[in-house]
């Protein structure tokens, strides 16, 4: 039977010495194993350097290439950075503009209302001209005017026209309900110019003062209880 023949390990040994005369030689033995895994390293270094020195260029050149394209974005993105803090100014501009023009609305209605309110509360002279005055606080409060001929009876405020009726004493009545709890009466010798239902406006005329019906009665009512006229007639002075 024939014996099996072993294959003999060769080793690799390395020689280092000098140019000196009495130079001594030193001996390193390297196993195959590893003399082949130092030539692969040294074979991947040098094929990579290789393959540096040869696409050297190109590899500049993509660099080169992404940089431009990564500066192409950020000025595309700076530009709509601009465009879009440009619009937002814009539509800040455009805010402040409606909100000023909101505001000055509010303040026009605002000062509609108020001056509207106004002119519902009994407070402005119910004739046309002047007249003698006389106050009565007795019972139910009122003042009583002596007008003079030629002159008008006017609404103190405006409301809506309540009542339009005979009186067995001063001839006729007249009453204004102004819508906020106040209501004014007004009574006199003459033939009303208004009639149950209508609208009237501060100074509408009521009735018209001739030589037989100077007199007027003038008497204020708020919240269903009588006040005395005097009191609203003073806001006016």
């Amino acid at each position: 039977m024939a014996r099996k023949k072993h294959k003999r390990k060769v080793s690799r040994i390395v020689i280092l010495t000098t140019d000196a005369v009495n130079a001594k030689t030193r001996q390193i033995r390297i196993r195959p194993m590893v003399a082949r895994l130092v030539m692969l390293v040294f074979c991947c270094l040098f094929g990579c350097l290789i393959g540096y020195i040869l696409y050297e260029g190109q590899i500049w050149e993509l660099d080169r290439a992404r940089d431009s394209e990564q500066q192409e974005v950020i000025a595309s993105l700076e530009e709509e950075k601009i465009r879009l803090e440009a619009e937002i100014d814009s539509l800040n501009a455009k805010i402040e503009a409606l909100s000023t023009a909101v505001n000055a609305q509010a303040q026009t209605a605002e000062a509609l209302k108020e001056e509207l309110d106004q002119q519902s509360l009994p407070t402005d002279f119910p004739l046309t001209g002047g007249a003698a005055i006389e106050e009565v606080t007795e019972g139910e409060p009122m003042v009583i005017f002596t007008a003079t001929e030629g002159t008008t009876v006017v609404a103190s405020a405006k409301g809506i026209v309540t009542a339009v009726e005979a009186d067995e004493t001063y001839g006729c009545k007249i009453v204004i309900d102004h819508g906020n709890g106040y209501v004014s009466i007004y009574l006199n010798g003459g033939e009303a110019q208004v009639k149950v239902g209508d609208e009237v406006a501060q100074g509408r005329t009521l009735f018209l003062v001739g030589n037989d019906n100077k007199q007027l009665i003038y008497q204020i009512m708020k919240d269903g209880g009588y006040i005395k006229p005097t009191d609203m007639l003073s806001i006016n002075g």
